[in-house]
């Protein structure tokens, strides 16, 4: 496996690709819980509203719970 270069914040442009993959995952694991639940509300919003996602339908409590108790 090949070493990784170390993260810098002040790195504007990725020299390549492992720096690239580097720059997102940092920014990843820096995000806020918060900034984590606003993206994945976009990226929901985003799958809805392009066809990709369809809206589920909600089920009641009792079909929650028979569907606990059918025989697998």
């Amino acid at each position: 496996m090949a070493n990784k270069p170390a993260v810098s914040p002040e790195v504007a442009q990725p020299a390549d690709w492992n720096a690239a993959d580097q720059n997102l995952l940092s920014a990843t694991l820096s995000a806020t819980p918060a900034q984590r639940i606003a993206w994945l509300e976009e990226a929901l919003s985003v799958a809805y509203s392009s066809g990709a996602l369809k809206p589920r339908r909600l089920i009641g409590k009792e079909e929650w719970e028979g569907m606990s108790s059918s025989p697998r």
